[in-house]
């Protein structure tokens, strides 16, 4: 927290930081260090003899107040898991690091650090729990002079941080009265009061801040996620225009409380819009999620030249109706604008769904912004339901008219569903709508008999070139004649064949037995059939061979 005076009205660029905006570019990240996502690291994988840190490329001042609530995960592995994570402070670089005991920080001097020591090193006086102690210059023996508090056990409760889960930490430095306290997991663990500033880093308050980790012969996944910090989420004072608003930012908590409430939308949300009539100073409470809290504030100072515009209600609009968002204003000398979108612009058109917000600045003075949420609703489609088509008898036809988007359905029946089942003939539609309007698909559906095979009852195998060959026929119902045989009147085989089209001259029989024509008289064939519609059938029947 910070008392700020009302500034005289001078012409530069506005800075404004309200929460973390892309963090991953405010850390420097080295060794075994990675990037999760926007607000998490991992600092060591589970492999032997590795170091990772990530350092914030700005110094802090040591001689402000400062929060920090963050996650810590020390890996899954216990009796076999190391080494343990390190909260430190250093002047020097942002690129220390070192793997094994001394959990990446060992050596950094003058520095400050939190441990989080997860393995036990007799030769540093290291407790039989996973523990928190307070160390300066890199040295964490703890039977020496640079032990400045603890060793403490971890956890109130449990001896081992080493359990998959996530560890919530919190970090108060009390630059007034120069107390340090660690939480972890909810609980006050260990506390530590002194003259930091003067009596590590020589009188120079300006130091580094991050994160170390590192394991040796034994290794754990050690990981750090950010939820608050004063150093990143930290109010810098605002001046809006007159008439102008502001949307107030702060993360980190489960519950929010603004005082006053005097031009806020809402004193009880994380980002309530400040409008105040006058120059206003807001007291933020944010209760953490272990129900404590911590505070922050932030002046709006309300001076500079009136603005007017406002960019209206939250609005619905259909697919292709136009939307102008308008945010001109005037100024004494310039006026710029910043669109959520990317535009610099005075206005937006708008053409698809969102929260659109501008930020305004007058005269690079004063700032005003606004927002507003922007609902496009699709126009229905006739998705296609298909090319007509014809079935085979006990076939099914599943109907889909699903579309992205709410609408509403209509089938000529009567049915509401986006779906459904068709098993007789006929033409079906469907009428798809919604409040933008409304289309129709439709399709013709028939059926008919799909396993037709003609065999001959006759054939004269005289190669007169009419009837010579026995075979099946089909007009393109058969899928495949899996097999075919022909048996004389005392059942002996005379031929066979297999897995072959039907209508093929070549695949069937010419009246041959064994390269002599066969005597004249009754046959019986066999046959089994797939057909196109996937169903299989055995057939049979006689042939009469004809001289």
């Amino acid at each position: 927290m910070k008392t700020t005076l009302r500034p005289a009205r001078i012409f530069l660029p506005v800075c404004l930081v309200f929460f973390i905006q892309n963090a991953q570019a405010q850390f420097h990240l080295n060794g075994s260090a990675t990037v999760l996502n926007d607000t998490c690291w991992t600092l060591t994988t589970a492999n032997n003899f590795i170091a990772g840190s990530i350092w914030n490329v700005d110094k802090i001042n040591l001689n402000n107040s400062f929060q920090v609530i963050m996650d810590l995960k020390f890996g899954c592995k216990d009796a076999d898991g190391a080494d343990g994570i390190l909260f430190g402070f250093q002047p020097l670089s942002t690129s220390v690091g070192q793997a094994g005991e001394g959990l990446g920080f060992q050596g950094v001097a003058p520095s400050l650090g939190i441990e989080f020591d997860t393995w036990q090193n007799g030769n540093l006086g290291d407790p039989s729990y996973d523990h928190i102690a307070v160390s300066k210059n890199g040295d964490l023996n703890h039977n020496g002079p640079s032990n400045l508090a603890g060793p403490v056990q971890a956890n109130a409760t449990k001896p081992n941080i080493e359990d998959c889960n996530w560890h919530k930490l919190r970090v108060d430095w009390d630059a007034a009265v120069m107390k340090l306290e660690i939480w972890f997991d909810c609980d006050l663990r260990l506390t530590y009061t002194g003259d930091i500033v003067n009596e590590i880093f020589g009188g120079d308050p300006l130091v580094f801040w991050g994160f170390t980790a590192s394991t040796g012969g034994s290794n754990n996944l050690q990981q750090v996620c950010f939820s608050y910090t004063t150093f990143l989420d930290g109010f810098e004072d605002v001046v809006i225009c007159p008439g102008g608003q502001y949307q107030l930012k702060v993360s980190g908590g489960t519950k929010y409380k603004w005082t006053p409430a005097t031009g806020l939308s809402n004193p009880n949300i994380p980002n309530p819009i400040a409008k105040p009539d006058e120059t206003t100073t807001y007291l933020v409470e944010v209760t953490d999620p272990c129900n404590n809290p911590f505070y922050d504030t932030i002046t709006v100072f309300v001076d500079g030249d009136t603005v007017f515009f406002d960019l209206g209600l939250d609005t619905i609009l259909c697919e292709g109706q136009p939307l102008l968002l308008d945010a001109t204003s005037s100024g004494t000398d310039t006026v710029t604008y910043q669109w959520s979108s990317g535009p610099k612009t005075a206005t937006l058109d708008v053409q698809q769904s969102g929260l659109y917000s501008v930020t305004v600045t007058i005269d690079n003075y004063c700032v005003a912004d606004d927002r507003v949420s922007v609902t496009v609703i699709p126009l229905p489609k006739a998705n296609s339901l298909g090319q007509d088509t014809v079935l085979c008898f006990e076939q099914i036809l599943e109907l889909d008219a699903t579309i992205s988007g709410d609408f509403d359905f209509l089938w000529d029946d009567g049915l509401t569903v986006p779906t459904r089942t068709i098993e007789t003939p006929g033409a079906y539609s469907v009428l798809i709508s919604n409040e933008c309007g409304e289309a129709t698909a439709s399709i013709d559906v028939g059926f008919e008999d799909c396993r037709q095979v003609y065999f001959p009852n006759a054939f004269s195998p005289n190669n007169d070139g009419i009837n010579d060959v026995f075979l099946p026929f089909d007009g393109g119902d058969v899928g495949v004649v899996r097999f075919f045989r022909v048996y004389d009147r005392w059942g002996g085989l005379v031929f066979s064949n297999e897995n072959f089209q039907p209508n093929s001259f070549d695949q069937g029989w010419n009246g041959l037995i064994r390269g002599k024509k066969a005597a004249q008289g009754v046959y019986v064939w066999l046959a089994e059939v797939e057909f196109r519609d996937g169903k299989v059938a055995l057939l049979e029947g006689d042939v009469v061979l004809m001289k």
